[in-house]
């Protein structure tokens, strides 16, 4: 796979490391075959807080002058 290297700064081949938490073929990481810079090329995953609002309202202050 080829992708820019920062450390090069230049595109560069990146190959797959041996992984010790994933398999071989399913590994996220990658490394530049010229200097050994890596990088993780995997999905952006965004979390989402869906626990319902709660708002509250200040009533409004209601002084009436005598």
């Amino acid at each position: 796979m080829e992708l820019h290297c920062d450390t090069c700064a230049r595109q560069r081949i990146f190959e797959r490391p041996a992984c010790t938490d994933h398999p071989r073929e399913t590994c996220p990481d990658r490394a530049c075959t010229a200097c050994g810079a890596a990088i993780v090329v995997a999905p952006v995953i965004l979390l989402m807080d869906r626990r319902s609002r709660v708002f509250v309202r200040r009533r409004a202050d209601r002084r009436h002058a005598a």
